[in-house]
């Protein structure tokens, strides 16, 4: 499908990999440090030179100006749950395929959650918007967590998850970084990208980075880790360097 390839060239570049900066922790949690004032943000994020950003579609359409010929965008289109609610895996359509796309989306993302009471319906969301997704030539990405904290970098559980998702219809996941012992056979066992979030670590995230990349990811896709960082811009940019140069070939 040339509407994918296209769109997914844009994000993932001539080496096929990809720097994606998640801006659209304010949904959720607020207005937390690093995004407080966010297009100052999106300005300084923009100068390390990301692939692509993550946004909610109200930045977008607010802020369209700072992104145009800069960056590709991927639309946020779940949510309606906050830092507040007592579900924390009530995600829901809060944006349509079609609306993102008309705001020129490179790509969406939703969020999934196995392992707890919105397993079902999170599952059953995936599969709808991988096949609207489909008909508009828009490629999903989905955003694979356990529902359970204590189980958020468990292979396990990641490796179901993951696999649900790429069955359902899933172009690219983000998944957090189980290790080195076992993120190459989750990699090896879907036929699609995989990109790494920061989350729960136990090393930096330029380690992190680096050793996802050996290990089969095709890039990183990196919130508080940047935006939370000293020097964002100087964080993206040695991202970049890792992502795209010092591991090429690998």
């Amino acid at each position: 499908m040339s509407g994918k390839r296209l769109r997914l060239s844009r994000i993932f570049g001539g080496d096929g990999r990809t720097v994606i900066v998640a801006l659209d922790h304010g949904q959720f949690q607020g207005p937390i440090s690093g995004i407080f004032d966010l297009p100052s943000t999106i300005e300084k994020i923009i100068s390390g030179g990301p692939d692509a950003l993550i946004l909610n579609p109200g930045i977008v359409a607010k802020h369209a100006d700072l992104l145009a010929g800069k960056t590709s965008v991927i639309v946020r289109i779940t949510g309606a749950s906050t830092s507040y609610s007592p579900s924390f895996d009530y995600h829901r359509l809060t944006t349509s395929v079609e609306y993102a796309l008309s705001m020129g989306a490179d790509a969406v993302i939703v969020m999934g959650f196995i392992g707890g009471p919105g397993e079902s319906s999170s599952l059953e969301l995936i599969g709808h918007t991988a096949e609207v997704c489909d008909k508009h030539g828009l490629p999903l990405i989905v955003e694979m967590l356990p529902q359970d904290p204590e189980h958020s970098a468990d292979p396990k559980y990641i490796s179901i998850g993951a696999r649900a998702a790429y069955e359902l219809g899933a172009d690219v996941l983000k998944i957090y970084y189980t290790g080195k012992d076992s993120l190459s056979k989750i990699v090896d066992s879907v036929a699609i990208r995989v990109v790494i979030a920061g989350g729960p670590k136990d090393k930096d995230a330029f380690a992190m980075a680096r050793e996802a990349i050996q290990l089969g990811a095709r890039g990183v896709a990196f919130g508080r880790n940047v935006f939370q960082a000293e020097d964002p811009e100087r964080c993206v940019k040695e991202l970049v360097k890792i992502v795209h140069e010092r591991c090429a070939g690998a």
